[in-house]
């Protein structure tokens, strides 16, 4: 009797195995037990193992056609489209390889099965068809899928079909939220979509729309700079925030562009003045128009006076003794002004960043393109602009070299708020640096509070604290609160 050909089989095994849902027939058109290849692994299935397999696959009554069908005397290939018929509303597609030998399937080459049907010719890729995304709590989540939909919905331009799912790696400790690097892979010849961004994971379990937690607040700010702030931070490209407080982003990857600021180490006079200059790009887009912008959207400082209380009492019991005593007395001397400060009210009000550290700092570029760009936003208010520069020049900048460069960046940085309001004049900006040149410990001493206790957080209090209170001891500054 003449083998039925690796066509004839093909048909049979999509028509009446599946289509007609005939699974016993697999006994006379299949070996025993087939040789199954997936990617990674080969299965052997004996005949039992596949009808068990098919009869699962039977419960939604699948319908496969042929998109492409390609034969010859010992292979077929199939592309294949599968519907269901049982109001599921299930649709798939693959290619199958299948290997003949004496009129039986011995082998088969799977690839991994896509939901949706074979694109037609005029079936282009409309991003703005693609749905938003659900949100993700962890990045084992992050799909080719979701990442389209994040491109898509925050209306990035050049959005395009991925090849692979994307390569997820992660950055940084992630203490706070999680972080991840997300390398994508495109069909496209020519890409112009995004090749990587940063996702960014976080939750709030007591949040609330009117008390946003530090994730959301970044996302809001995100979306209130808007695709041209005037001042260099990432794209975001994707941000949203659901009612229980879970938070995802997705912005621009810099870390192949950029050297990240190191706190421990801090920053140069030069790096100095980048990041001076791009804060004051920033306070000007919002000086005296604080009240555009909803209150819910700001941290109120009010709120972590317990926790500087909190932090004070952990560097006494952790770390007295690498902290000198009279470092120790300036940080429970101005917990005692602190209330006082937080309710002075400053003559010129800006969106202030918050936390404007040297690690929360990029620089890119080099020589007259160098450029500073400032990153997490999740402790943005407002207040006196020079809580910032205060807060930067105290904190990442040695004690010397703050010396040497910290009057002359003062006065560059009001010359360009001055070009916004002329009545911002450089002996205010001067006196404003001086009473607020508490804010470096006051954000130091509340991140105590609730840092992991470690060799490396140990080393950063101790650093942070010097500097702090040399700029205190240097300015008087516990006199200027009054």
């Amino acid at each position: 009797m003449a083998h039925r050909s690796p066509r004839e089989l093909i048909e049979l095994y999509w028509e009446r195995v599946y289509n007609a849902g005939e699974a016993e027939l697999v006994r006379e058109i299949c070996a025993n037990p087939i040789i199954r290849h997936d990617p990674g692994c080969v299965l052997p299935l004996s005949h039992d193992e596949q009808i068990e397999r098919i009869e699962r696959s039977l419960l939604i009554k699948p319908l496969f056609t042929h998109q492409v069908l390609h034969a010859d005397d010992r292979f077929v290939t199939s592309v294949w489209n599968m519907v269901s018929r049982d109001g599921r509303e299930v649709a798939l597609c693959g290619i199958e390889v299948f290997e003949a030998e004496a009129g039986r399937f011995i082998r088969c080459w799977n690839s991994a099965y896509m939901k949706g049907l074979w694109g037609e010719d005029g079936d282009l890729f409309d991003p703005a068809a693609l749905p938003p995304p659900s949100l993700i709590a962890a990045p084992g989540e992050i799909t080719a899928d979701w990442l389209q939909r994040a491109l898509a919905a925050g209306g990035v331009a050049s959005v395009q079909r991925l090849a692979l799912e994307p390569e997820v790696t992660p950055v940084g400790h992630g203490t706070t939220s999680i972080v991840v690097r997300v390398r994508a892979a495109y069909n496209s010849g020519q890409i112009t979509a995004p090749r990587s961004a940063i996702c960014k994971i976080g939750a709030q379990a007591d949040h609330s729309p009117e008390r946003p937690g530090p994730f959301e607040r970044e996302r809001r700010a995100y979306a209130l700079f808007g695709p041209e702030p005037g001042f260099r931070v990432p794209q975001c490209w994707f941000g949203a925030t659901d009612a229980q407080g879970l938070t995802n982003l997705l912005i621009e990857d810099l870390t192949e562009s950029t050297t990240a600021g190191d706190q421990i180490t801090g920053c140069s006079p030069a790096d100095a003045a980048l990041t001076i200059r791009e804060l004051a790009l920033f306070h000007r887009r919002w000086l005296g128009r604080t009240g555009d912008v909803e209150p819910g959207l700001l941290l109120a400082p009010e709120q972590l006076l317990f926790a500087y209380a909190k932090g004070a009492g952990v560097l006494r019991e952790w770390l007295a003794g690498p902290i000198p005593e009279n470092e120790l007395a300036i940080i429970d001397a101005f917990g005692r002004l602190a209330p006082t400060w937080l309710a002075q009210r400053p003559r010129h009000t800006s969106l202030i960043h918050g936390d404007p550290r040297v690690d929360n700092v990029l620089f890119e570029g080099q020589g007259e393109t160098r450029r500073a760009c400032i990153i997490d936003w999740q402790s943005l208010g407002t207040g006196d602009p020079q809580y910032d520069v205060a807060y930067f020049l105290s904190g990442s900048v040695s004690p010397e070299d703050r010396r040497a460069c910290e009057q002359e960046l003062v006065a560059e940085h009001a010359a360009m708020l001055a070009e916004a309001d002329p009545t911002y004049s450089a002996d205010q900006a001067l006196e404003a640096y001086r009473r607020n040149i508490v804010s470096g410990p006051w954000m130091t001493v509340v991140a105590a509070a609730f840092i992991a206790r470690n060799a490396h957080n140990a080393g950063l209090l101790t650093t942070l604290v010097a500097r702090n209170t040399a700029a205190i001891a240097d300015w008087d500054g516990l006199a200027a609160i009054g």
